[in-house]
């Protein structure tokens, strides 16, 4: 490798590894308040809350989202359902109708309109909103019955008026298949980073299924951006830009069904990316600003050279994992596949003379941060490691990111060309 690759590759090496020693760091400075926080389902107050439930084309899961919200452990007299039924061409309207009249529900409504998109859909229910605080529950999630109450006991608990949002831990619904395993490792993950990140004050994103929001606030600021692809990052980007704390409540869990194939998959993370690059192109004055705290000098940072390590990531993973793939199946090839002659001749396979042991140690030191990572991981979130058995561990740790890369690669192309998606 010439030298400019030489310094690239240590370059990232050096951001991924100091990120990485950092979060490690800022659990080990947290780790006595982690350990001594506790939630409570006795709140201090039991405010009215508005459950605000945007569903398009969600005929599948519209009925055990809707299930989830009547469970729930609060007073019904207190809780303001509103179903958003926003121009769905499947049945959804029709079985959140039958479902309210069959159980008689009249804490829930339904309201349809043509299809205007998720962010117009939480604004115009918004207007209607009887909640001093409102959730948003994506209509392929479900809430524990548990989790509204601790949510609010941990709002109280924290006595900040700049506290604007309480964001939940959010887990993937039954995982069956790989793909899906793999991303229920993905979002425990998500949930101690996030539980991290809230030490800091530097929450990016208020997740679509069941973030509790103070109504007010909401309002004041002028609700939902209609305009971006993901508006539960937009409107936390915006919190942030107002000087309002964003918190998670560690154990307040929603599940969530994640995509079982790649292309569905593909569709979500596009979306993701697509919508988080406009989101940091949009707030790109709050990036390395001091003004903001630990969001503006480290999140900020974070999230931007996220981009530029996925892009170098990807073409070093070709370098030095595919070439030489295919080097290998070429020497194969030249011996005629004689196996016999390969086991005698090993370097055809593997020199440890061509090794960077330098590299080799940061590597080691890279794998083993993700390591500790995940095992926190599955601790903090009350998770068995062998919960869903030991296979997808391999891929998650060899394949996913690579995948995840791509997808952003292709993301910043389209956001480069101005690429236009809807929900």
């Amino acid at each position: 490798m010439n030298l400019i690759g030489n310094i690239i590759l240590w370059v990232v090496y050096f951001i991924s590894l100091y990120f990485s020693i950092f979060l490690v760091l800022v659990y080990f400075d947290n780790r006595d308040k982690i350990k001594s926080e506790s939630s409570s389902l006795i709140p201090k107050k039991i405010p009215v809350v508005s459950i605000l439930i945007p569903a398009y084309n969600e005929e599948k899961t519209i009925i055990g989202t809707m299930e989830s919200v009547m469970n729930i452990n609060y007073p019904k007299n207190k809780l303001d359902v509103i179903v958003i039924n926003d121009g769905s061409s499947d049945g959804t309207g029709i079985q959140a109708e039958k479902f309210i009249e069959e159980h008689n529900l009249s804490h829930f409504k339904l309201i349809s309109h043509d299809n205007i998109g998720k962010a117009n859909s939480m604004n115009k229910a918004l207007k209607l909103a009887k909640g001093e605080f409102f959730t948003c529950l994506d209509a392929d999630s479900f809430v524990e019955p548990d989790t509204l109450r601790k949510m609010l006991s941990f709002f109280y608990n924290q006595d900040d008026p700049q506290l604007a949002i309480v964001t939940p831990a959010m887990k993937v619904f039954k995982p069956k298949n790989v793909l899906q395993k793999i991303q229920w490792i993905e979002y425990l993950v998500m949930i101690f980073v996030g539980r991290l990140s809230s030490h800091l004050d530097s929450l990016y994103v208020a997740p679509g299924p069941f973030s509790m929001y103070r109504t007010d606030i909401i309002r004041k600021v002028g609700g939902f951006d209609n305009s971006t692809l993901t508006e539960d990052q937009e409107i936390a980007y915006r919190m942030q830009k107002y000087n309002y704390r964003i918190k998670q409540c560690f154990d307040a869990y929603v599940y969530t069904v994640s995509p079982h194939e790649l292309v569905p998959f593909y569709k979500q993370r596009r979306r993701w990316y697509l919508g988080s690059i406009s989101c940091a192109y949009k707030y790109k004055n709050m990036i390395a600003n001091k003004k903001y705290g630990d969001f503006g000098i480290i999140q900020m940072i974070k999230n931007v050279i996220g981009y530029f390590l996925a892009l170098v990531g990807i073409g070093f993973a070709g370098y030095f994992l595919l070439y030489p793939f295919v080097l290998k199946i070429k020497n194969i090839w030249m011996i005629n596949f004689d196996f016999l002659t390969l086991f005698k001749d090993y370097t055809l396979l593997f020199d440890p003379l061509f090794l960077d042991i330098p590299k080799v140690i940061v590597f080691g030191a890279l794998f083993l941060t993700s390591a500790f990572f995940f095992y926190k991981a599955h601790q903090n979130a009350k998770e068995n490691v062998n919960a869903i058995g030991y296979l997808p561990i391999v891929p998650y740790f060899a394949f996913y990111y690579l995948l995840k890369g791509m997808i952003l690669i292709v993301s910043l192309y389209e956001f480069g060309r101005g690429k236009k998606i809807k929900w």
